[in-house]
């Protein structure tokens, strides 16, 4: 079927339907990506179903690319690399983490961008480095860095180091473009996460990429007479909604407590109790749902869980679930384990009501935007468009997509 017929066909369908419905809060099934018996971190996962991260394997740390149906796949080491870690993946498949020739990867490690070579598997590659770096103490050696976040167009962040430290300037890195130091930018923090908008997070700011905007987003409003020293950015979505830790500034316990920032500060939810520790799984979605250590939020029904193991299928409560990556029609992204019968796995999450598989953008509701979006995935075979899952892009996927839409939200 031709694009303009889709396009004739979908607007008249559009022209036929009704108010929007949004979606309710989902139950969840569980689905076994893969087994796994040695320690495994999952660190990022995309809108069409790919999970990275990393897992021990003979002693050291290697980046790992998983998904339905494929399991998991170590990724390629470049030359003289021993250990590596994924970051995070875009729709498209490329990966950005951190290669070392030997160690903790984190420590010592230098970037690494890993893409999709055409036959099933990864090409890996170093982008390049600034030999020094200015620093707050003078001009000092580059000592390797990492790349943490790439957004579906393949923009690339992370941070460069200073030799001799643990931390250096926010970097926006290539394959084949020199980097690009965001700190002499005004952006002052370690990138966490990268929108479809190029706009990053990370501490307390957030950075435009296509302006060269730096914005301080401050801290939330004092709880009593408690307020908050500083926020750790850690997840921006498409609507500019930040997931942020916040720190209790009269603590002596080092606790923190999530935050949901789009101008204004709000909590997660109102009761929340503070905790030492600050984990790595932080995400938010396009409906402005939130994933994070703490509790899980449900922005278009306003509803919060403490853990998604209160929304498992009775058929799965074997599953005990950890805090996972959401995606835009809130298929989550984790690890759990099955007490039943000893099993750790990656495993997804998938929604067994509140979904609506035609609400490509993920913001609750049918209309242009989402037929357009299934447009420009089916002609650029991106597999989200691919709604019968055979891995062919034809007539029987606009079928499905209008069906779809036509059925509108749960």
């Amino acid at each position: 079927m031709s694009t303009d017929m889709i396009l004739k066909t979908t607007l008249a369908l559009i022209a036929l339907s009704g108010g929007v419905v949004q979606a309710e809060v989902p139950t969840y099934s569980v689905d076994v990506v893969s087994a796994f018996t040695q320690t495994t971190n999952i660190r990022g996962a995309s809108d069409t179903g790919l999970i990275v991260g990393d897992q021990i394997v003979n002693g050291v740390s290697r980046a790992f690319i998983a998904s339905q149906g494929n399991g998991i796949t170590l990724l390629p080491l470049p030359n003289g690399a021993m250990s590596s870690i994924a970051m995070d993946v875009n729709k498209n498949g490329m990966v950005v983490g951190a290669v070392h020739g030997g160690g903790f990867v984190v420590d010592g490690g230098e970037p690494a961008i890993w893409v999709p070579d055409g036959n099933g598997g990864y090409e890996a590659y170093i982008p390049e480095q600034f030999e020094t770096l200015p620093s707050p103490i003078g001009t000092l050696p580059s000592q390797g860095g990492m790349a943490t976040a790439v957004n579906d167009d393949g923009v690339v962040l992370g941070w460069s180091r200073y030799f001799g430290f643990q931390g250096g300037p926010a970097m926006q890195f290539s394959i084949d473009q020199p980097p690009i130091n965001l700190a002499l930018l005004g952006f002052q923090a370690a990138p966490e996460d990268l929108n479809n908008n190029n706009i990053a997070v990370g501490g307390n700011y957030t950075f435009d990429l296509n302006t060269n905007t730096v914005t301080h987003i401050g801290v939330p409003a004092p709880v009593g007479t408690v307020g908050f020293t500083h926020v750790l950015g850690y997840a921006i979505n498409d609507s500019e909604q930040v997931v942020a830790a916040a720190h209790i500034a009269t603590s002596t316990n080092n606790q923190w407590v999530t935050y949901i920032y789009d101008g204004d500060w709000s909590p997660l939810y109102p009761n929340q109790v503070g905790t030492r520790f600050v984990g790595f799984v932080y995400d938010n979605n396009n409906l402005g749902d939130v994933s994070a250590w703490g509790g899980v939020y449900f922005a278009p029904e306003d509803a919060w869980f403490g853990s998604y193991d209160q929304l498992i299928d009775p058929a799965d409560q074997n599953w005990d679930t950890d805090i996972g990556y959401i995606g835009n029609d809130r298929r989550v992204y984790t690890t759990a384990f099955d007490a039943s019968t000893n099993t750790n796995a990656i495993v997804v999450l998938v929604p067994d009501t509140g979904v609506c598989p035609a609400d490509l953008t993920g913001d609750g509701a049918l209309d242009f935007f989402d037929v357009s979006a299934f447009l420009n995935a089916y002609n650029a075979m991106n597999p989200i468009a691919d709604l019968t899952g055979d891995g062919n892009f034809d007539f029987f996927d606009v079928s499905a997509f209008l069906n779809a839409f036509s059925a509108g939200c749960p």
